[in-house]
């Protein structure tokens, strides 16, 4: 495992993390895998080696800790391509807690609205992964016109965003997220980060991949044609799919006045702070 380097891949949900993956895993000496989720076992770890009298050796926290980080190199190296010669980690969270410690990271930003639009149809198509229909009624009986044609919401797009609920709490973990991140680059100055906006890789996608290739410190001439999956959006939309329509935009197509205000009042100012156009 001497021979590997690692990173990791951060992003909110439905921000690209999955196209951005396999773009930079179509470097013949990179694999990007996922979604591994070891936040969930470092934010109770962080606190507990700090907590508990046994570890008050800073020298022997520090022992506990760095060898975790090589379990979790040691699981990528595993799952990875034998080829690999760097191996990225792919989870849809923040920066914060840092997993991987003292490796790269490059971190995907999509405009909210478009992530409120993607995450929307993600939570039909997924409704066992969540309470939602439990918790929100009405939403039930959206779920239950959707179920019966996958089109519903492209002939009626004012009934995908109509629940304020969703809408509120979907707006408010984006801008937690985005918000986060950028604190973390004060938090952690010796990290290495390097953020590239969703809209951007569609527009560039050739260049910024290349760009991203040579943060990761290998030759961006090694990778293949941008084509099929590997380019930006689809040639058809997919509504009842994981991955289904990759455009940029499309939250013109859904929100209402209703919708706006609630994710406005939200949001507030982090749209303009993230570098998006806050006029409606």
């Amino acid at each position: 495992m001497q021979d590997k380097t690692f990173f990791s891949l951060r992003g909110f949900m439905k921000s690209g993390t999955n196209w951005l993956g396999s773009l930079l895993s179509s470097h013949q000496e990179v694999d990007c895998i996922g979604e591994y989720h070891w936040q969930k076992i470092i934010s109770k770890l962080n606190p507990q080696l700090r907590a508990e009298p046994i570890y008050s050796d800073p020298e022997y926290r520090e022992f506990v800790r760095s060898r975790f980080d090589n379990l979790i190199k040691e699981v990528l190296a595993e799952k990875a391509n034998a080829n690999a010669r760097v191996i990225g980690e792919r989870t849809p969270h923040s920066i914060e807690p840092v997993t991987l410690r003292g490796v790269p990271h490059i971190c995907i930003v999509r405009d909210g609205r478009d992530v409120l639009v993607s995450r929307a149809f993600h939570l039909y198509n997924n409704p066992q992964a969540h309470r939602l229909f439990q918790r929100i009624p009405e939403m039930a009986q959206t779920f239950e016109l959707f179920k019966r044609d996958p089109w519903y919401f492209q002939k009626h797009p004012d009934q995908l965003l109509c629940h304020e609920v969703m809408v509120r709490e979907s707006a408010a973990r984006w801008r937690d997220h985005v918000s986060s991140d950028k604190a973390a680059v004060e938090k952690y100055p010796n990290l290495k980060i390097q953020f590239v906006r969703y809209e951007d890789l569609h527009a560039d996608t050739a260049g910024y991949r290349a760009r991203l290739l040579e943060f990761l410190d290998v030759d961006p001439e090694k990778c293949a044609p941008i084509a099929g999956v590997l380019s930006p959006g689809f040639k058809e939309e997919r509504p009842d799919e994981f991955f289904r329509k990759g455009v940029v935009g499309d939250w013109k197509n859904y929100f209402t006045p209703a919708t706006t205000k609630w994710f406005k009042e939200e949001v507030g100012d982090e749209l303009r702070n993230q570098g998006y156009d806050d006029c409606w």
